[in-house]
């Protein structure tokens, strides 16, 4: 991985839309005169700014459509570096879902490469039209080592929700389906 995609990886794991030079630092293992360059050229490009406060310097998200397709890629390489117990039942349920749902959401163990033998594989799926899923469901848990544990909400509700499951999935998940979907919205409120 590049240098630079070093920095945009920090803020998609970090999911914050303000990064301190040090937590750039730490996260991406640059060098000081590394990182600088990259922040100073992506600042140049108007990618990000940069606010000063009395004790720190923080860089934050400027131009949310290269984010998005740098948050896009990042999550594309996640999901096809999956264990293949999980990825591979969940690209046989996204060929055989609708296509008009808004974005779904792998959160959990499963996302993060941690699953255990008898974890199940956590998925939010955001739409406002309503479909049955059940079929598709069993017959993806018939060849699956894990079973599916489905979540669903609507828009409104993914966007302004409280509701635990879902803050799970947005502060800990990444889309597998409808990524710019998702990463319009979640950039929207930052």
């Amino acid at each position: 991985m590049n240098s630079e995609n070093k920095v945009f990886q920090a803020y998609f794991e970090l999911k914050e839309d303000k990064l301190y030079f040090n937590q750039i630092k730490e996260y991406t293992n640059l060098s000081n005169s590394s990182l600088q360059n990259i922040l100073k050229r992506l600042i140049n490009n108007n990618i990000i700014e940069v606010n000063k406060t009395k004790s720190n310097t923080f860089y934050k998200i400027r131009d949310k459509k290269v984010f998005t397709v740098k948050f896009i890629e990042i999550a594309l390489e996640k999901f096809n570096n999956l264990n293949r117990g999980v990825r591979i039942p969940l690209q046989n349920f996204l060929e055989q879902i609708p296509k008009d749902i808004f974005t779904i959401v792998l959160f959990g163990s499963a996302s993060k490469k941690r699953e255990r033998k008898d974890s199940d594989i956590d998925i939010l799926i955001v739409s406002n039209i309503k479909h049955d899923l059940t079929k598709i469901k069993k017959e993806v848990e018939s060849i699956s080592n894990n079973p599916l544990n489905l979540f669903v909400c609507n828009i409104d509700e993914f966007i302004q929700s409280e509701d635990h499951i879902i803050i799970q999935a947005r502060e800990t998940g990444f889309p597998i389906k409808g990524e710019q979907n998702y990463y319009e919205v979640v950039l929207d409120e930052y």
